[in-house]
């Protein structure tokens, strides 16, 4: 599980809490239910103007399981998962979909390697094609936050706007001593808009433009390391190709531990189990 949202979100909302709404004299102005009503209300109607319902749960279930849930495995990772794969003979293709694989991408590539009707431009195409999809759906949930991430803000700025209406039409009733808390109340709206729009939106986007870059270069690194088995290259060759991917402590510390001087005792290991597992 990916511990590092929970901890923003509590250091985001301890912050605010303690540096903006604790410190303020009237704290249950900034709470005040109406504003954060029309900021909430204005934006899921919005959203449902322009998105379809099933796109919204789409990206609803994007936030739970790839921001809240989401695993992630290193590159060095995957690059010891394909360095086991290499140790598999050419008459063991049918034993590729036992290999270990700590992303579901790898799995699927394994699957297709074993199959014996693909080719090596056939296998490349595929895996191209389905790292396509991932990113363009990566893109446009960027896209679908970035866009929603336009209407707390200016929900807010409208609900400030008509409660200042509402406060300069009363002034003569309100008097001096109520102007104050009147126009207090009118921008609480503009704060939850803000705070939507910032604390919220606009970091979801920008996260997910980067893990839409990480994901493409992750898949890439599993794309080619697949095309180099298939293409039966030699493990030394595809080890140093694999580690154009990594940095240098991954490269540093991929050596020390998958390619020892006696010839990869780690992969024969790990090939020697997936033939034990067909074999049972």
């Amino acid at each position: 599980m990916n511990f590092s949202p929970f901890f923003g979100v509590f250091v985001v909302l301890f912050t605010l809490w303690n540096c903006v709404i604790a410190p303020s004299p009237r704290p249950e102005l900034l709470l005040e239910w109406r504003g954060l009503a029309l900021v909430v209300g204005g934006t899921l109607g919005l959203s449902l103007l322009i998105y379809p319902f099933s796109q919204l749960l789409n990206l609803g279930r994007f936030f739970l399981y790839a921001v809240l849930l989401k695993k992630n495995p290193s590159l060095i990772d995957i690059a010891k998962d394909l360095l086991a794969a290499t140790a598999l003979k050419s008459n063991e293709s049918h034993l590729y979909p036992l290999c270990p694989s700590k992303h579901p991408f790898l799995t699927e590539a394994y699957q297709l390697l074993a199959d014996p009707l693909l080719s090596e431009s056939d296998l490349r195409e595929v895996l191209v094609k389905r790292s396509f999809y991932f990113k363009m759906v990566y893109a446009n949930d960027a896209k679908m936050l970035s866009t929603l991430g336009k209407f707390p803000s200016s929900l807010g700025m409208l609900g400030s706007t008509v409660g200042l209406v509402d406060m300069m039409s009363g002034l003569s009733r309100l008097g001096q001593a109520g102007i104050g808390e009147a126009m207090a109340m009118a921008l609480a709206t503009t704060f939850w808009g803000l705070v939507l729009t910032y604390l919220f939106f606009v970091p979801l986007a920008d996260y997910t433009l980067r893990l839409n870059a990480e994901d493409a270069f992750l898949r890439q690194l599993i794309s080619e390391g697949v095309i180099l088995i298939k293409r039966r290259e030699e493990p030394q060759v595809i080890a140093e190709k694999i580690n154009g991917f990594l940095s240098l402590h991954e490269r540093l510390t991929l050596k020390k531990s998958s390619l020892p001087q006696d010839y990869w005792k780690e992969a024969e290991a790990a090939a020697e189990k997936i033939r034990k597992k067909y074999a049972a």
